[in-house]
């Protein structure tokens, strides 16, 4: 019934190639068609690829059109694996109707002539519109039977509007009985899923998280370089070079709230407070007393306050109230003194709400002198208690 055609005889100058560039519109094969009606393609194309023509003259049964349908098959799945869109179009035709009067005989009644009348080809044209109907038809059924989707597939039928060769012989006219099948590569649409101003085409990274700053390649960026994508990037501002963890954050080891790379203690015991720079927060207690007296000064009860409330924001301390005195009097005496004042410090605590069990005192005497023994005012700033804190 098929068979594919080798060496074409003369070409009508009827048919172009201009003819299957045209944009058609696609029909329904079910609904009445005009014998002069465009139906093709239409869209914008990247390119066209055409198949040798599948002769329908059913002249022999060598289903030689299997290999075409087979190239036709394979060059879609191969241009659709690279992500392209394509329609494939399939048009049926058969050689000239011959239902014009003037040609359906030969003017002249001689006997010879009107023999020749009994004999002369004719097809309606109905008839050639059915048939490259019947033609496309079958080429396409051979399609989807390779797993083609209907969707890509656009069957026409021409019947002997475009002749492709000449109708003054059999030959010609088997040979105008064709199929001509084309695969229409679309135009890529340049499409940008994850809306970030890259189009997918040139888009390394195409599931990048709507609103999120990308390079050139449509990747997410590392603004600090800390190998943790800005968009996952809990702390964004980075220094160059410092350890991050999973969420771009740097690493604070003892867990104190400072970051390593700033932490000038970083072995700080879990739950001490600390300052900025990561180290255990100090303090001091300055009281001053009577000239040999153990009795605190009533300026000095504020910064009793003030400690004992430095003791209870931080529990973890315990503290160790040492006791200072000028250089007035005995050494032996200065030395009971001192110890008095600190005990008189650390009952002072006490009774503000610090736990005995943190409180230690001691003294030392004139041992520590923090100013000048020989005038009165560096003899006022011996007196005085200080604290060494432990944990």
């Amino acid at each position: 019934m098929i068979s594919k055609i080798l060496a074409p005889l003369l070409l009508v100058a009827t048919l172009s190639a201009t003819t299957y560039d045209e944009n058609y519109k696609v029909i329904d094969l079910n609904e009445t068609t005009p014998a002069n009606y465009n139906v093709f393609m239409h869209g914008d194309f990247e390119r066209i690829i055409r198949f040798d023509m599948i002769s329908m003259d059913g002249d022999n049964d060598n289903n030689s059109s299997a290999q075409i349908v087979d190239d036709v098959v394979k060059k879609v799945k191969e241009l659709q694996d690279d992500g392209k869109a394509v329609k494939v179009t399939i048009i049926g035709h058969t050689n000239r109707a011959t239902d014009d009067e003037n040609e359906l005989s030969i003017d002249s009644d001689t006997y010879a002539n009107k023999i020749q009348n009994w004999f002369r080809y004719e097809l309606d044209t109905n008839s050639s519109m059915e048939i490259s109907e019947d033609y496309a038809k079958e080429i396409k059924d051979e399609m989807l039977d390779e797993n083609l989707s209907q969707d890509i597939l656009f069957t026409e039928y021409r019947g002997g509007l475009d002749q492709g060769f000449s109708d003054a012989t059999t030959e010609g006219r088997d040979l105008s009985n064709r199929v001509m099948v084309a695969i229409y590569v679309y135009q890529p649409i340049d499409i940008d899923s994850d809306g970030d101003g890259v189009f997918d085409k040139k888009d390394k990274c195409p599931s990048t998280p709507r609103g999120n700053a990308v390079n050139s390649d449509g990747c997410p960026i590392d603004s600090d370089g800390d190998g943790v994508l800005d968009y996952k990037d809990k702390c964004p501002k980075t220094p160059k070079g410092v350890a991050v963890d999973t969420k771009g954050c740097p690493l604070d080891s003892d867990k104190d709230g400072v970051y390593d790379y700033k932490d000038k203690c970083p072995e700080t015991p879990l739950g001490l407070k600390v300052d900025p720079q990561g180290c255990p927060l100090n303090s001091k207690l300055h009281l001053n007393f009577k000239t040999s007296s153990d009795k605190i000064l009533q300026e000095s009860y504020p910064e009793v306050q003030r400690f004992a409330k430095f003791m209870e924001e931080n529990p973890m301390y315990k503290a160790e109230i040492v006791g200072h005195t000028d250089s007035n009097g005995k050494a032996v005496k200065n030395m009971d003194l001192s110890q008095r004042r600190a005990a008189s410090a650390m009952t002072a605590l006490i009774a503000e709400g610090v736990e005995a069990s943190r409180l230690t005192s001691s003294g030392r005497g004139e041992l520590d002198p923090v100013a000048s023994n020989r005038v009165p005012e560096g003899r006022r700033l011996n007196r005085r208690t200080e604290v060494k804190l432990s944990y």
